[in-house]
């Protein structure tokens, strides 16, 4: 059983990213499984 839970897919895992989102004014910290976390980067170099 993994130790920590994708805020994305919601899996558990043992190895997580940390990412911020900014939502308005305030910031928020979540974790991501290494495979959510890929996709989140990969999404990022297709905006202009």
């Amino acid at each position: 059983m993994g130790k920590y839970r994708c805020y994305y897919c919601e899996r558990e895992t043992d190895s997580v990213r940390q990412i911020t989102f900014f939502q308005g004014k305030q910031d928020r910290d979540e974790l991501l499984c290494d495979t959510c976390h890929a996709d989140w980067i990969e999404s990022l170099k297709s905006e202009p």
